[in-house]
């Protein structure tokens, strides 16, 4: 059991980014290990997910919605094309954008993931009734919601951060001292 399995109380607020920290890098590493059994990784699967579940997409969106920046993304679409999991085309109104979609090939590598993602789900929401695990899932995208409300006391700026359901929310950064005084911010 986590060391933080039973606090309560003020406790509580201390060991929550313990917590949150600990499951999120337990549940990824999971899935991760049985995504990399099957040939993927957490990367291609978040990639092949967008893309099944908003239709093709102009490059630039498809990196806002998995909240990576863009030669990240450019890196991982080389690799998925040349796998043959998509295809990327100018399109006519902008020839600098470019259109991405799934492939065949992709939509059968997306097929076989799913249920490797909904097996891995099973374990991690283990002894969740179906109505705890909505209630958790509504707890998760409050928080993230949360994080994503700037106040000037936090020293926080709004950054984008993708909900469990594929939605773009704002994420909160932080921002350097001169951002402050000159109004101009600097990645953190």
């Amino acid at each position: 059991m986590h060391e933080d399995a039973d606090v309560t109380g003020a406790d509580a607020k201390h060991a929550l980014g313990r917590q949150l920290n600990f499951a999120a890098k337990s549940a990824r590493g999971y899935l991760e290990q049985h995504l990399a059994a099957a040939g993927a990784s957490f990367a291609v699967w978040t990639a092949l997910f967008a893309l099944k579940t908003k239709g093709p997409l102009i490059q630039r969106e498809l990196a806002g919605l998995l909240n990576v920046e863009g030669p990240t993304l450019t890196r991982h679409l080389a690799r998925m094309e040349a796998e043959g999991l998509v295809e990327r085309h100018r399109t006519s109104a902008d020839r600098r954008a470019a259109l991405v979609r799934l492939t065949d090939t992709g939509e059968a590598m997306y097929a076989r993931l799913s249920g490797i993602v909904a097996a891995s789900g099973d374990i991690v929401l283990k002894g969740f009734t179906p109505g705890e695990t909505e209630e958790f899932l509504r707890y998760l995208t409050r928080v993230i919601q949360n994080i994503g409300v700037a106040t000037p006391h936090t020293g926080l700026r709004r950054r984008t951060v993708v909900s469990h359901t594929g939605g773009v929310r704002p994420r909160a950064a932080p921002v350097s001292d001169t951002a402050a005084t000159t109004g101009r911010t600097r990645r953190a």
